[in-house]
């Protein structure tokens, strides 16, 4: 039987990277197809060897593709891009400059403009559960909050990089 092999590697990969995978990932598959009908044929009669191929590669493809999506995608090392998570020394002095220079704006604000702000931010409370702490009515807080936060912004302007 005469099989144009070269033809049909290159059916077979087209059909693999259609099917999303990488060229190296088709390259395996189609090596491990190949191996598997020279086993196959060794102790069976091969009526289509090309088709018998192509089947083998696809069904490969879907097995590691289910095998994928079970453990989750495998990273080349190659792939990696380390990234050093730590700013840069600028960034480092710039964001100590800045929240020197919004405690100072926070010294601004009087003693319970001050502790709402922070309560709201900091402690992730809701204008309501603040009114309640401080006796308040849920819009006077919502107010003081926002016109606290929009007297820093001007007082933060051109402070921050």
């Amino acid at each position: 039987m005469n099989i144009d092999w070269r033809r049909m590697f290159q059916s077979t990969k087209a059909m693999l990277l259609r099917r999303g995978q990488s060229a190296q990932d088709a390259d395996d598959l189609m090596q491990d197809a190949y191996l598997r009908l020279q086993r196959f044929s060794r102790e069976h009669h091969v009526e289509n060897p090309e088709a018998l191929f192509m089947t083998t590669a696809f069904n490969l493809s879907i097995d590691a593709h289910r095998a994928r999506k079970i453990r989750g995608d495998e990273v080349q090392p190659e792939d990696v891009e380390l990234v050093d998570p730590q700013p840069d020394i600028e960034a480092g002095v710039l964001g100590r400059e800045c929240l020197r220079r919004m405690d100072v704006c926070l010294g601004r604000l009087s003693d319970r403009t001050r502790q709402m702000v922070l309560e709201y931010h900091l402690e992730g409370l809701t204008y309501d559960e603040i009114a309640a702490r401080h006796g308040l009515n849920t819009s006077t807080v919502h107010h003081q909050v926002s016109k606290a936060l929009f007297r820093m912004a001007g007082w933060m302007h051109g402070w921050y990089p």
